[in-house]
């Protein structure tokens, strides 16, 4: 039996190489298109990365099941409890501007539940790049240095960073109903423009809280258990914006081995709330954010 520390392995192997074929690009000439609505991106280096990523799981385990953004069709290949979600590219409209801010998502589920993961992304180093990785009771890690969600000393008038992704334009909308949220929603706040970044941002320390979503599983498969590993909180939020339960698993681990489910699970959207568990259980949230 392969453990979860096996699969993250893996996980950081497809993520490095498909690091390389993404920056190949970067800031050049390449097709883009347009999905189905404005701003909303999709480019020949998503398609490529995908095929990539996708090629080497199935050499790897060929039974296994893949749910790709990218993806035309959702149909089931294998009746297995395995299925990993891949992002080629998180915040392709950045990465379309030339704007290093975006990510690479790779995750792999059992029975809905993240268990491994790797989110790649550019970085100032001498790598030119971060690569995160986790594994279910195995914490989480950049590279070999373990990583951990620390209580932040940042004040409201120091800079504590709060992250709200494609939350933005519902501040102002009456339509949205996000007053649960007020004592939490403040701080210096940033839309970074990819969810799986904002969620690395929020695991190294970086980000002290961030409401997430709407967005879909591929965005969130790596990222929500980087974040639990990490010792961060994270809670699944209702239609209302209400907190509901603490997240575990995409379909509540009621995942059924046929077409059924797992068009579910390729269809599933959500939105979360997460953070510091100082500032998640309003613990002197006030000094945070």
């Amino acid at each position: 039996m392969i453990s979860n520390s096996e699969y993250k392995k893996f996980c950081i192997l497809l993520a490095e190489e498909a690091g390389k074929f993404v920056m190949n690009y970067f800031d050049k000439d390449f097709e883009v298109f347009s999905k189905d609505r404005k701003n909303n991106l999709v480019t020949e280096v998503d398609k490529g990365c995908q095929d990539l990523i996708k090629n080497r799981i199935y050499k790897r385990f060929p039974d296994h099941n893949i749910i790709g953004e990218e993806d035309d069709s959702s149909e089931i290949r294998n009746a297995s409890e395995f299925v990993w979600v891949i992002d080629p590219i998180d915040g392709t409209t950045n990465f379309a501007n030339g704007l290093p801010n975006f990510s690479i998502s790779i995750a792999l589920l059992k029975n809905s539940e993240p268990i491994a993961g790797s989110i790649w992304i550019p970085w100032p180093n001498e790598k030119k790049c971060l690569i995160f990785s986790t594994a279910k009771d195995g914490g989480s890690w950049i590279d070999n240095s373990k990583i951990s969600i620390k209580k932040s000393h940042f004040s409201i008038g120091e800079g504590a960073i709060s992250s709200y992704s494609s939350f933005s334009p519902i501040f102002g909308n009456k339509d949205r109903k996000i007053k649960p949220m007020n004592k939490r929603l403040r701080g210096d706040k940033r839309v970074i423009g990819s969810v799986a970044y904002e969620m690395a941002m929020l695991a190294k320390g970086v980000v002290s809280l961030a409401l997430l979503g709407p967005a879909f599983i591929w965005d969130f498969g790596a990222g929500l258990l980087l974040i639990k590993e990490a010792g961060g909180i994270v809670l699944e939020l209702d239609n209302n914006y209400e907190p509901k339960a603490e997240f575990n698993s995409f379909l509540n681990g009621n995942y059924q081995r046929d077409q059924e489910t797992f068009t579910k699970l390729r269809n599933w959207t959500g939105k979360f709330i997460a953070g510091n568990p100082d500032i998640m259980k309003l613990n002197n949230h006030g000094k945070f954010v």
